[in-house]
Parts: structure tokens; C-alpha cells; sequence
């Protein structure tokens, strides 16, 4: 019974030693700056490999995810940061506008900002998961972003809570972003097997 619970902990203590290692990685890979989203999708690309093939290490496979990713992420990076600089200009300009003709402009920034954020959701997991273009990457990211909306919405929230407590507290920076890059890829990887089963049932019809 020792040995069990034992067992039990050790596996619970590296679990934990690997999320943190991996986050650790992930801010110091964030340092320049630049490399936000290479770094990020590096430590996705971990997970992913964690979920997929039982692997436990940590400092190889970040690197060699940062290596395989560079290119695809930076771009997204250069698009993703141009919309929500745009976003968050037509924000401050549009709301401060108090005639009631803008209301439908409002609504409408809303609604597109509200995409935005739907779609970055499934950014990370789409490049770890699938080599696909660029073009192909965004068309999906919407098309699956409304198309599961719950488990979007799900995500938002979560992604919500841990910016609000890293904000509060931000030392959890350390720890949390590795804990919610874990619960996006398991959820978003549920949504791609359903995807896969629904087209292996269409073409084996």
C-alpha cells in the first residue's frame, strides 16, 4: 500500500516539476520578446507530445518545438499583432464617440473583436496539430472556433481567469500558463477527434 500511494505521489511531484519547467521555459523563451509566439507554440508542441506519445521530458522537446515551429508562429505573430493593435485603436477611437450613430459601429467592433478572440483560442493547437498554409490555418481556426462554440467559449473563460489572476498575483505567471495551455490543447484535441471520426465516417460512406 506504501508503495502504491508512493508511486502515486512521485508520478503527481514529476507531473508537477515538468509543468513548471516547461512554464519556466516558456517565460525565459518570451524574453526578446518577439519570440512570444514561437515560445508559445513550443510549449504547445510539448504538450501535445506529452498527450499523444506518453513523452515526459521537457528541455529537448521545447527546443526542438521552437526550432519546428519558428517560421509558421512568427508569421502569425506579425498578423495577430497588427489586428489587435488595429482592434485596440478603433476601440479607443469609437468609444469615445457618444452620438447614438455609432452604436451599430460599436456593436459591430464588438462582434469582430469577439471573433478575434474565438478564433486565437485554437491558433496554438491548429500549428502543433497540423501542418497546414497559413490561409488554410485561418479558415479553419473559424470555422471550428463557432462550429464548437462551447468549448470555444469554455476556453475564453479560462483564458480569461488566468490573465485576471496572473494579474492579481504574478508570480502564478511561473506555473499557470503551462496548466491552461494543457486544458486548451485537451479540449481543442477533443474537437479535432470528432473532426477526424466525422470525415473517416463521410468517406468510408
Amino acid at each position: 500500500m506504501n508503495n502504491i500511494l508512493n508511486n502515486k505521489f512521485y508520478l503527481l511531484w514529476e507531473k508537477a516539476a515538468n509543468f513548471f519547467l516547461l512554464n519556466l521555459l516558456w517565460v525565459i523563451a518570451c524574453i526578446p520578446i518577439v519570440t512570444i509566439f514561437p515560445a508559445t507554440a513550443a510549449m504547445y508542441g510539448v504538450i501535445r507530445e506529452w498527450k499523444m506519445d506518453g513523452e515526459t521530458s521537457v528541455f529537448r522537446p521545447f527546443w526542438n518545438n521552437f526550432k519546428l515551429h519558428f517560421k509558421k508562429s512568427l508569421l502569425f505573430e506579425i498578423i495577430w499583432v497588427v489586428i489587435a493593435s488595429l482592434l485596440f485603436y478603433d476601440f479607443q477611437i469609437v468609444f469615445q464617440m457618444t452620438s447614438a450613430g455609432f452604436i451599430p459601429v460599436k456593436i459591430l467592433l464588438v462582434l469582430i473583436t469577439a471573433t478575434f478572440l474565438c478564433m486565437s483560442t485554437l491558433l496554438f493547437p491548429l500549428i502543433v496539430q497540423y501542418d497546414s498554409k497559413l490561409k488554410d490555418s485561418i479558415k479553419n481556426m473559424f470555422i471550428i472556433s463557432f462550429a464548437y462554440f462551447p468549448t470555444t467559449l469554455l476556453i475564453v473563460i479560462s483564458g480569461v481567469i488566468l490573465f485576471l489572476v496572473v494579474y492579481i498575483l504574478p508570480i502564478t505567471l511561473f506555473i499557470l500558463v503551462s496548466l491552461y495551455g494543457y486544458l486548451n490543447f485537451h479540449l481543442s484535441h477533443q474537437v479535432f477527434t470528432k473532426i477526424e471520426k466525422y470525415r473517416l465516417s463521410v468517406s468510408n460512406k
